[in-house]
């Protein structure tokens, strides 16, 4: 697999007058890419108190990266670190970063890529070739993915894994509780003890969670309060009008997956998928081969 680290100057975006940058990394397959049918460019936003490395954690053995396996599967993978989080620029006061500015900023990056890509600026298609751009957000990337293409229409398809227009359910853990005592504003960590058995069942090995726990960054208060708020992006999902695939793990933040799909009645089709053996962090389930593999079989029959 091959792997591209890109930075996008996203400035002109934001009320900032200090630069500001956003981050990710483009995957692709190690052989030169099949033209038979458009090019798959998958656009992947990552969950709160992550980054990027979601999609491919390269401090985790091979089988747990997504961006590895649709990449042997044809897809290339765009992993982005959302604005104020991982490698892109925490900007200062937070406040000013809204929804609208980090979802502006993701949707010049994924325009920015598919351009490049299709001028020959990276990885050298083929000429001629026609690229499929499409979304997949997970957990708080999946608020914004829908925030997204509702304003931009930034993907032909999207995938939403792990987030719920619904009350968020999360676990043991009391959401009035955790909008409580949530500071005023910055950047703050994320506690994940409390969440343990949201985000993982207890076949997923102990060690790997301290690992990856280890890799836990730090998260916007404003997304942090947009992904506990009721309602946040509904407006948003009931202006979608691509194709939508609605993704849960048997133990997951919708307290009615069924119900998900009512939030987007203009969607051309919409699917909602429950996968067994996972829980909300599906990356990082037993049964993620099963998760990747639904999503390849969607967006090949979308």
């Amino acid at each position: 697999m091959r792997q591209i680290k890109l930075t996008w100057n996203v400035s002109h975006l934001t009320p900032y007058s200090v630069p500001v940058t956003l981050s990710g990394s483009l995957f692709a397959p190690d052989e030169a890419i099949a033209t038979e049918r458009p090019v798959d460019l998958l656009v992947c936003l990552h969950g709160g108190s992550c980054s990027g490395k979601y999609y491919h954690p390269s401090y985790l053995d091979h089988s747990y990266s997504f961006a590895r396996c649709m990449t042997e599967r044809g897809y290339l993978v765009l992993a982005l670190d959302t604005l104020g989080m991982g490698n892109s620029s925490k900007p200062e006061p937070e406040k000013q970063l809204t929804l609208e500015v980090i979802a502006a900023a993701s949707d010049f990056a994924a325009r920015q890529t598919a351009v490049a890509l299709l001028d020959g600026e990276w990885l050298q298609l083929p000429p001629h070739s026609k690229l499929r751009v499409s979304g997949l957000g997970h957990s708080m990337g999946g608020m914004l993915s829908v925030y997204q293409q509702g304003r931009f229409q930034s993907f032909e398809r999207l995938i939403v894994a792990g987030w719920s227009n619904l009350p968020l359910e999360l676990g043991d853990t009391d959401v009035a509780s955790v909008q409580a005592g949530l500071a005023a504003g910055g950047y703050i960590a994320t506690d994940r003890q409390p969440m343990r058995g949201l985000f993982h069942l207890p076949d997923v090995p102990e060690q790997l969670i301290e690992r990856d726990d280890q890799h836990a960054g730090l998260t916007p208060v404003t997304l942090a309060l947009a992904a506990l708020t009721p309602g946040s992006v509904t407006r948003e999902a009931a202006a979608i009008g691509c194709p939508v695939m609605l993704l849960y793990g048997e133990v997951d933040v919708s307290p009615d997956p069924q119900r998900e799909a009512a939030f987007y009645p203009l969607a051309s089709h919409s699917t909602v998928t429950l996968i067994g053996r996972a829980a909300h962090m599906h990356n990082m389930a037993s049964s993620r081969l099963q998760v990747w593999q639904a999503m390849d079989t969607w967006l090949q029959e979308s």
